[in-house]
């Protein structure tokens, strides 16, 4: 197998490196000019709702080519490519999460999307739908995160076995393709703190929120991040997670790697639709 096809879980994040090309959506694609540049984006559907999918690193917008098009069935999605991902334009920018969350915020207006939004984030894209919510708590009705990343997971992991974690932390790095280079450089000593910077550190919105948890077990693990004691650590640190919010639940899988919505589409359909029920039942109660 070719090693760039693999997922890998770079500590606190997930690398899907090198499977980034265009392949084909299932939503006609359209380029959205945002200022000076045109990204790579899949519109369909309508309803109350917006549904905005953040991809993991490395990834664009086709990866939720098995979720987006059954959820535009009573919601309004949106999937898109960030900078420099499938074929929306690079940008000069340092690729920081707080630079692409703002990125996101232009795209919004360049394409008149309206709130309520859902957030929908795999992996690195998990912080970046964090980020967005945390920016604009007002327009944030929940958040669906598929084996997101956690700033934790880095110190957990050198603190279950420094020598092990640094071993992947080497193998990983000879990994990432040239083009990802900077933001991976960029990325990775802010994840290596545990926590986030100022002003990506506050107090998310109190939204209906699920968490999806692959606690796949593996025979023999390639990586230390494969390993029981890693995945049990992820799978707790999900759970920490959602104990900020009074409507938040976790589904755990053992049939799925990282990308869950390629491998069960119909796990993060359901979650979606549950976040999506419950901001109704919440609106419904704020009108009583």
């Amino acid at each position: 197998m070719n090693r760039f096809r693999r997922p890998l879980i770079l500590a606190a994040i997930v690398l899907v490196c090198g499977a980034v090309a265009r392949t084909g959506a299932s939503a006609p694609e359209e380029r959205i000019a945002v200022g000076a540049w045109q990204v790579q984006a899949a519109e369909q559907g309508s309803g109350r709702y917006t549904v905005i999918f953040e991809s993991g690193f490395g990834t664009g917008l086709d990866t939720w080519r098995k979720v987006a098009p059954e959820l535009s069935k009573s919601a309004h999605v949106m999937s898109y490519s960030r900078a420099g991902h499938g074929s929306s334009d690079p940008r000069p920018e340092p690729r920081s999460i707080l630079q692409s969350s703002r990125e996101l915020d232009q795209l919004v207006a360049a394409a008149g999307l309206k709130p309520p939004f859902i957030l929908v984030g795999h992996s690195y894209g998990g912080l970046l739908a964090r980020a967005f919510a945390l920016r604009h708590p007002g327009q944030v009705a929940g958040l669906v995160l598929v084996d997101p990343a956690d700033e934790r997971f880095n110190p957990g992991l050198r603190r279950l076995d420094a020598r092990r974690a640094a071993d992947d932390d080497r193998q990983f790095d000879a990994l990432v393709p040239a083009r990802f280079r900077a933001e991976y450089d960029a990325l990775k000593p802010v994840l290596d703190q545990g926590a986030l910077p100022p002003p990506l550190d506050g107090k998310l919105p109190d939204v209906p929120v699920v968490v999806l948890t692959s606690v796949q077990q593996f025979d023999k693990p390639e990586f230390f991040l494969q390993s029981v004691e890693a995945v049990a650590l992820k799978r707790d640190l999900h759970a920490d997670f959602l104990r900020q919010f009074s409507e938040g639940s976790q589904v755990l899988t053992l049939k799925s790697g990282h990308n869950i919505q390629k491998e069960e589409p119909e796990l993060v359909i359901a979650a979606v639709n549950k976040v999506i029920a419950a901001a109704s039942r919440r609106a419904a109660q704020d009108k009583l």
